[in-house]
């Protein structure tokens, strides 16, 4: 198998979550949304970015199905193989386990990763061209780093599945962060960006990376997709409740 590209429905275990956020969907782009965004990327100084960005959020519940494969490995995992045993002369057959290596795949989705990424990535890139980058950089920093932390342990990898973690914890750990470090300077205006970018890539590096790096082989899943729930993935989910919620607190 050496697909590079792969097409696969967004996977997520919270199957009736998923469905009432497609409820929700409309609302947040016609009225929450635009809103949210408007408040993170005014202050950076490119308002013009918003049709883009908003475009490109709009995009993310398409492009959640497609998968780009970074890396291929063997990872040890159970599988059941179907024996026979001749019962008064009739076959019956006997499912026994048995561990072997198979091949897993490790991609990262467009739109439940890559998206979130290049959005992040623009709004870092205009608080590096602020005239309070220095402020601004260190404490997207330390909130990315509180936000890794914290999903890092209240992560879990369930085998053949993925990793998995608790919905509210990059979110609401990466608003209460950035609302903090904000507002004794005077930058809560900042807020809805930073907190943005720092559940970003604080999700990105807690939940996936890390977990990746410590315990990959636990996994055992034909394919380990990074952001693979598509726009019901934690680093999506955790980038776009943050935002919203530190808009409608400044």
């Amino acid at each position: 198998m050496n697909r590079r590209l792969i097409i696969s429905p967004p996977a997520h275990p919270g199957l009736m979550g998923a469905l009432f956020l497609v409820l929700l969907v409309p609302i947040l782009l016609g009225y929450v949304l635009p809103g949210a965004l408007a408040a993170a990327l005014g202050p950076l100084g490119i308002p013009a970015a918003l049709p883009a960005v908003l475009a490109l959020l709009a995009l993310s519940p398409l492009l959640g199905f497609l998968n780009v494969v970074v890396k291929r490995r063997e990872v040890l995992a159970q599988i059941l193989e179907v024996d026979y045993v001749s019962l008064f002369g009739i076959p019956v057959p006997v499912a026994r386990p048995r561990w072997t290596t198979v091949e897993s795949l490790i991609a990262v989705n467009v739109g439940g990763a890559l998206v979130p990424i290049s959005i992040a990535a623009l709004m870092t890139i205009a608080e590096a061209l602020n005239p309070r980058a220095p402020e601004l950089l260190a404490m997207t920093a330390a909130t990315a780093v509180v936000v890794a932390a914290v999903t890092y342990r209240s992560s879990k990898i369930v085998r053949g599945v993925g990793i998995v973690v608790p919905a509210f914890i990059p979110p609401m750990s990466s608003l209460f962060s950035a609302l903090l470090l904000t507002w004794p300077l005077g930058l809560q205006a900042f807020a809805p960006t930073i907190s943005y970018v720092g559940a970003i890539f604080g999700a990105l590096v807690g939940a996936d990376v890390a977990n990746l790096l410590a315990r990959g082989d636990e996994i055992a899943a034909w394919l380990v997709s990074i952001g693979g729930a598509g726009t019901f993935d934690g680093i999506f989910v955790s980038g776009i409740m943050s935002m919203i919620l530190s808009a409608l607190l400044i």
